[in-house]
């Protein structure tokens, strides 16, 4: 190519940048609902439900915990430009309250009307509702579905067909689920978790919760007395495995596990979906992964 016609390619592209010929990543975003969710596994929910027609910013990346997250100067930018704001409530995150001021979109609490069935433990609100298939279709795809198809009524289809779909897989999902823990002898059916998260789950699939290290929230410290407690009834139910969720620090449950002389198992999720290609990266794939331990642990068929 001579150096007039490699002159003249040149200046063609330059032009075509200039005048936006070329699509950016802002173009592809432009007439997408911009959705900011606290955490992963909301945010996972918001992808099934929106499709194509949203873009998803989550405030607590993959691995965080939603507890005692910190917010970073941007996050108020992202919650002020969203068009809609997903929040759990119940008190699971008490640092995004100075930040729910700034929505000037839709802020949806996603427990509003499931929140009725929310139940104490220590004293405390349990919020982590959608540890249940069955709850997140019930309560948290209604609830994003409708703010959705406020948002963006041309859309209202897209949202209830996928809003749809997702439920049926949620149905398959807790029916998976429910055979699997099923295989657990009923004298191992009990669980004990670093982290006081998973009383509904257990309730749903007719597990115990024998015990947790630490309670509802993981700002909690537990006492020596408490700690020596819990090991005495692992002991005393004969409990092989115990549990540490993947957001929390396992030191006090390896203690806790080393004194009691059982194992530690795969680390469950709860606070958090798993690391991209973990298998666990998805809603679906975490209480799959969750079940894979738990059975595997207590001695079901795996």
């Amino acid at each position: 190519m001579s150096l007039r016609l490699t002159t003249v390619a040149l200046t063609a592209v330059v032009m075509l940048l200039a005048g936006g010929c070329v699509p950016t990543s802002s173009d592809a975003d432009e007439g997408r609902l911009a959705v900011v969710s606290t955490m992963s596994v909301f945010s996972d929910f918001a992808t099934a439900v929106g499709g194509e027609h949203v873009r998803v910013e989550t405030l607590v990346e993959v691995g965080g915990d939603p507890h005692t997250y910190e917010p970073a100067p941007s996050d108020a930018a992202l919650v002020t430009d969203a068009d809609v704001v997903l929040d759990n409530g119940l008190g699971l995150s008490p640092w995004f309250e100075p930040l729910a001021g700034n929505v000037e979109g839709r802020l949806v609490t996603l427990t509003e009307d499931i929140a009725e069935g929310a139940v104490a433990s220590r004293g405390v609100l349990d919020p982590h509702m959608w540890m249940v298939p069955p709850l997140v279709a019930e309560g948290y795809v209604t609830a994003i579905e409708e703010a959705f198809t406020e948002a963006d009524p041309a859309n209202a289809e897209d949202y209830a067909a996928n809003a749809r779909a997702y439920r049926r897989r949620l149905g398959r999902l807790d029916d998976e689920l429910a055979e699997r823990f099923a295989t657990i002898p009923p004298d191992r059916r009990r669980l004990v978790t670093s982290h006081d998260a998973y009383r509904y789950f257990a309730n749903h699939y007719r597990i115990e919760v024998l015990g947790t290290v630490i309670g509802v929230t993981t700002e909690e410290e537990p006492s020596a007395q408490a700690v020596s407690t819990l090991i005495d009834q692992i002991r005393q139910a004969r409990v092989p495995t115990i549990f540490v969720e993947s957001t929390v620090n396992p030191d006090l449950i390896e203690r806790v596990a080393r004194d009691a002389g059982v194992a530690v198992g795969e680390p469950l999720y709860g606070d958090s979906v798993g690391e991209p290609g973990s298998g666990a990266d998805t809603y679906v794939g975490m209480m799959r992964a969750n079940a894979a331990a738990i059975v595997s642990g207590l001695g079901g068929d795996a």
